[in-house]
């Protein structure tokens, strides 16, 4: 993954607090930039916010900027976010006010929803709370095999490696789907990825969550979107019930595209430009190649395959180079060449 920008929005509550403190420590372990945001009403006493914010992300060893502006406190993370090209925007489940109140206070749940990112719930803990440690130990990651559920999968993978932390991968559904899918997920990870697998049958969200309360989970992690429900949000019906019943944090990871800032050497993803879906590699030198998004058989969207290193189309089973070059059909022509 690692994330290059995060974006974290603090209001001086004791919620906003705890999130400052997770996202110095992600920022750190990922050397990613940090930039503390503040909405408000009154930019002098955001002022003041943000520094005492600022004071302390220093003692975590992260040196942050920081944003004030007056007017709503949702329109302006995620603005900034989408203007500074953040991977990820971190927010307290509590503590941010607004005028409506919706189950996780209005701006989390709102930040949720309209983020052009991935966005981290960090949950509200009581007053005198102190953990030992920021980052997180135990995480808990969720698929349903579908290709945006799977990017989620290893997004969350690749985030306990990074982390040191151990790693638990949940399907809900048949067994013997259930058991495929998940090592097919780990083996796309490549050598040495290790995680628990746990299969489970019933209502998908309260399993995932039960999963995440059995295995201790500090962290559990899902997609915005590919994971099937009875009723369709912004969210998708299982994530944002997820985020209702969890315990612990949930990152939500935004599974149809991503920021070029993500990618990796010798890594892919799908990235929006001006609504178009573009699949941008990037070369072992750092360079970024940049192909149209849709398969040249039928029009469907590739997605980046880890293990393989090439774009894979869903729908027939083309494959592509990291470059675009056709690999195997039914596509009989290249990715197109296309500006970022």
């Amino acid at each position: 993954m690692p994330y290059k920008k995060i974006v974290c929005a603090t209001d001086g509550s004791p919620t906003a607090e705890h999130a400052q403190r997770v996202a110095a420590s992600l920022a750190k372990a990922s050397r990613a930039q940090l930039i503390l945001v503040h909405g408000c009403v009154h930019a002098e006493n955001g002022e003041q916010v943000v520094a005492h914010a600022k004071e302390a992300v220093l003692t975590e060893g992260v040196t942050p900027s920081t944003e004030v502006h007056e007017g709503d406190p949702v329109d302006i993370v995620t603005q900034i976010a989408d203007q500074k090209d953040a991977g990820l925007i971190i927010v307290g489940s509590r503590g941010l006010s607004r005028a409506k109140r919706f189950f996780l206070g209005s701006v989390s749940h709102s930040i949720a929803y309209h983020a052009p990112c991935d966005v981290l719930i960090v949950r509200a803990r009581p007053f005198t709370y102190k953990p030992p440690s920021a980052t997180y130990h135990s995480i808990v990651i969720a698929t349903d095999g579908s290709p945006t559920a799977d990017r989620a999968a290893r997004k969350g993978l690749d985030l306990a490696r990074k982390l040191g932390a151990a790693a638990t991968l949940v399907f809900v559904g048949h067994a013997s789907t259930g058991d495929l899918v998940l090592k097919d997920t780990l083996e796309g990870m490549g050598e040495g990825m290790e995680a628990k697998l746990r299969v489970a049958g019933g209502d998908a969200a309260e399993r995932i969550v039960d999963v995440a309360e059995t295995e201790r989970a500090d962290l559990i992690v899902v997609g915005n979107k590919g994971m099937t429900g009875a009723s369709r949000f912004l969210l998708g019906s299982i994530p944002q019930k997820v985020l209702e019943y969890a315990h612990c944090d949930v990152l939500v990871a935004r599974t149809i595209t991503q920021v070029s800032t993500e990618i990796e050497k010798g890594e892919g993803g799908i990235v929006s430009v001006d609504g178009r879906k573009v699949a941008v590699y990037r070369t072992d030198d750092g360079d970024l190649v940049a192909v149209s998004a849709k398969c040249t058989h039928m029009g469907c969207t590739v997605g980046w395959n880890a293990a393989d290193k090439s774009w894979d189309c869903p729908c027939h089973g083309s494959r592509f180079t990291a470059t675009g070059e056709v690999l195997n059909g039914p596509a009989a022509k290249p990715l197109a060449p296309t500006a970022l």
